[in-house]
């Protein structure tokens, strides 16, 4: 892998997976860069083919023997060879790493290197884990070493600062879409006609769609509505159990996992997206679902909850309605406003799109991502 000296600065990602359906905003970036060129390392490859990128290095590409091996350096010296070659051959000039756990793994190769690095924060990674044994000094070691700590809103610097990092390093930097690429289409709804509502998340308990089915149930019997549900994971049984006992299992229609192209293809059929975050017991939040903005490209309304950095993206009454979080009154009391005032629906799209393209676009938060990190090198 060799490179002439006019080629772009090289930026070496990092996480552990390239890449789970539910991450495709990482390969957004990717697919954004203009300063700097890309090159991933990681564990382990899946779904290239839905996200092709040049230069992506797995380590389980080498030999179980050769694995194992560098495993146990890693134990020794804190650091993978095979990543630290990678680094090196390429010409990096600085290390992004993903999730701030991830962070805490890359802190050996970082300082091998003698790279400067900068780590995203996206959701459990700041709330949940820092619960975890041991992770709360593991976290001030990231926090010392790191170069810029990148945090999706004010809820979660704050969150961060009192976890122990400098303010100083840490920045905001939303999370984008590339808004060019969806194609905005108003919707007109029609009074008595039914309200399409969509959820399209993975179905764990912090995504709060219990609390959704139990707010919608609530206007069976006065109001015609559907349900599409995009997404899986270990709480899709129960859910449908629910569905069946609220009586509304015949307005849902569950379609599990499925590839981007389809989520946006399902959202231009349906009005409103319904993001109902909670904050369970052992602290799982969300950051600023990509969902939501995806939505409000197409031109859907958002129903949501003040949720984390939620309130960034959705603004109570001007791209959407707010509810809050882990009450199913308030939520429903949000559902039966859009129904009975259906031209909200137009106007919160309308408006979603603006708010998308003006502060949510992939390629503008590019490049200022690429200014982070000219700032790290210099």
């Amino acid at each position: 892998m060799e490179r002439s000296v006019d080629k772009k600065p090289v930026v070496l990602h990092y996480n552990s997976r390239y890449l789970p359906l539910t991450e495709n905003w990482i390969h957004s970036i990717l697919r954004h860069h203009k300063m700097f060129q890309p090159v991933f390392i990681t564990r382990k490859i899946q779904n290239r083919h839905l996200f092709p990128l040049q230069e992506v290095y797995s380590f389980e590409s080498r030999s179980k023997v050769i694995q194992i091996a560098q495993l146990i350096f890693s134990k020794l010296f804190g650091y993978i060879p095979f990543f630290y070659s990678i680094s090196k051959s390429s010409g990096a000039s600085v290390l992004h790493v993903h999730f701030g756990y991830q962070g805490v793994k890359l802190i050996g190769l970082k300082k091998k290197t003698g790279l400067p690095m900068v780590c995203s924060f996206y959701g459990d990674d700041a709330f949940h884990y820092p619960l975890k044994r041991g992770v709360a000094n593991q976290y001030r070691k990231l926090f010392k070493e790191a170069d810029r700590i990148l945090a999706l809103g004010p809820y979660m610097k704050n969150h961060l600062i009192a976890l122990g990092c400098d303010e100083k390093k840490i920045s905001i930097h939303h999370l984008g879409i590339d808004a060019g690429a969806i194609v905005f289409k108003p919707r007109h709804r029609k009074p008595g006609e039914p309200v399409r509502f969509m959820i399209s998340c993975s179905l764990l308990e912090k995504k709060g769609v219990g609390i959704a089915i139990r707010a919608l149930a609530g206007l069976k019997n006065n109001h015609a509505f559907t349900l599409d549900l995009v997404g899986d994971g270990p709480l899709r049984v129960s859910l449908q159990q629910l569905a069946a006992q609220l009586g509304v299992a015949d307005r849902l229609t569950w379609h599990g996992y499925r590839p981007y192209s389809f989520v946006i293809e399902k959202m231009y059929q349906c009005d409103v997206l319904i993001q109902a975050s909670i904050t369970t017991p052992d602290n799982r939040k969300e950051g600023t679902p990509v969902a939501i903005m995806d939505a409000m490209a197409t031109g859907m309304a958002v129903v949501a909850t003040r949720h984390s950095d939620i309130p960034e993206i959705v603004e109570d009454g001007v791209t959407g309605l707010l509810a809050e979080e882990n009450d199913v009154v308030s939520l429903q009391a949000c559902f039966q406003k859009i129904i009975d005032y259906p031209e909200m629906i137009e106007k919160f799209g309308s408006r979603g799109r603006e708010k998308v393209e003006r502060e949510f676009n992939v390629a503008v938060l590019t490049e200022q991502l690429e200014v982070h990190y000219q700032e790290v090198i210099s």
